[in-house]
């Protein structure tokens, strides 16, 4: 059939075949050869094998794997990516380079499939991608590895990404829906969700960072005007260690990694059910335009005694509403984190109710402020915690052993406790 396409990159393309019936009789020896001659709609069956090519897609098909291993790796020399979702760009440190662009209207499917990125450790490129999805495109990737992308083994620079769903920047809008897929060895972000209208449900996946090395990774961002949901997700092994000032426990003044980063995320953003762990803050909630971002952050468990826990923040909020219900904390600096700074765009607001703080050993909750210098004065905001379960926390400075402000903050910033 015309809508279904054989690649086997070890086989014998016959004379006559056109598009294949078998992995035994394959129509096609490279996956980019079988997008170019598929029709709308196809599936393209791949067989196993390790296949070093760099993917355009402009049309919607599925790319399914027909054995028990299936690799799409880069070539030894990775081209720079051109298409009409990827502008020209003069400077060479930011040329666009995608293992797998997408970059079309409808929906192209991933499923079975590893995608590995992973250029030579002296690449120093802001502009590398596993996958890239524009043009208003959705990928619906299940069952899928994406391994890398940006420099291997890590250094330090600030490029590398592994799935890039819409871009800000170049005012493009990406959809995606990941279900058990795993993401790896990236170099900066695991995941990212940019710009507005761009949206991303991520389901039942597990995105691992590299642990402590020398660069601010994340492993999912949310961010300016994108939506995400995240379901049921681990994310962990995000942890910066440059060397300080540079990153630190201290929000207000180093970077950090993250585990979830909803950096002005549109309103019903949510983590929902995941496991957020060892990393340097589990989710970061905060807003960069004058339209406060709401966002949710529920029944999440932040570290256990089986695993380890944020190691500064688990949950901080920055500028944003959000509400924070039914998560459990153990261990680490600060369970909930609130900044209020001069120059915030809105004061933090922040609802807790039937949470879980647990073995903090800084302060189940705490509000950090600048208030003394402050530019403009920190601005107004409240921090409401209720029936919720706190213990052996210490109290220097505390609220009822829960609460400590580590710069006293303005009068107009409330604190609730009750039940």
């Amino acid at each position: 059939s015309p809508s279904s396409l054989w690649v086997n990159a070890t086989g014998t393309v016959a004379p006559s075949a056109t598009t294949g019936t078998s992995c035994a009789n394959p129509g096609f020896t490279t996956i980019q050869a079988a997008l170019d001659a598929a029709p709308a709609n196809a599936t393209v069956h791949v067989c196993s094998g390790t296949y070093a090519e760099q993917l355009s897609i402009i049309s919607p098909v599925s790319i399914v794997s027909a054995g028990s291993s299936i690799t799409v790796e880069l070539p030894a020399v990775p081209a720079v990516t051109t298409s009409a979702c990827t502008p020209a760009i003069g400077d060479p440190v930011a040329q666009y380079q995608d293992e797998i662009t997408i970059c079309t209207t409808g929906t192209v499917g991933i499923k079975g499939i590893t995608v590995q990125a992973l250029w030579p450790t002296d690449t120093c490129n802001d502009g590398l991608y596993g996958i890239f999805v524009g043009g208003g495109a959705t990928l619906n990737m299940k069952d899928s590895e994406m391994d890398g992308a940006g420099a291997f083994p890590l250094n330090g620079c600030q490029g590398g990404v592994g799935i890039q769903v819409g871009r800000n920047l170049t005012t493009q809008v990406g959809h995606a829906s990941l279900n058990n897929v795993k993401v790896i060895n990236y170099q900066k972000n695991g995941i990212t969700v940019d710009g507005p209208g761009s949206t991303a449900k991520i389901i039942g996946s597990t995105v691992t960072g590299a642990g402590p090395s020398p660069i601010a990774q994340n492993g999912i961002q949310i961010s300016r005007g994108a939506k995400g949901t995240i379901k049921s997700t681990t994310v962990s092994g995000n942890e910066c260690n440059y060397d300080a000032p540079t990153c630190g426990p201290d929000g207000l003044i180093a970077a950090q990694s993250a585990g979830v980063l909803l950096y002005g995320a549109a309103s019903g953003s949510s983590v929902t059910n995941s496991s957020i762990d060892n990393n340097d803050l589990g989710v970061y909630a905060g807003a960069v335009t004058p339209n406060a971002s709401t966002v949710s952050i529920t029944h999440d468990v932040f570290g256990t005694i089986a695993l380890p826990a944020n190691r500064y923040e688990a949950i901080q909020v920055d500028g944003a509403t959000a509400t924070v219900s039914h998560d459990s904390v153990q261990g680490g600096n600060v369970g909930l984190q609130l900044l209020q700074y001069g120059g915030q765009p809105f004061g933090s607001v922040a609802v807790a109710r039937d949470d879980t703080f647990n073995g903090l050993s800084v302060a189940a909750a705490q509000i950090d402020s600048d208030e003394a210098g402050a530019v403009g004065g920190d601005l107004s905001g409240s921090l409401s915690i209720t029936k919720s379960k706190v213990s052996e926390n210490p109290a220097p400075n505390g609220v009822l052993g829960s609460v400590r402000v580590h710069s006293p903050p303005t009068s107009a910033y409330v604190v609730t406790l009750k039940n």
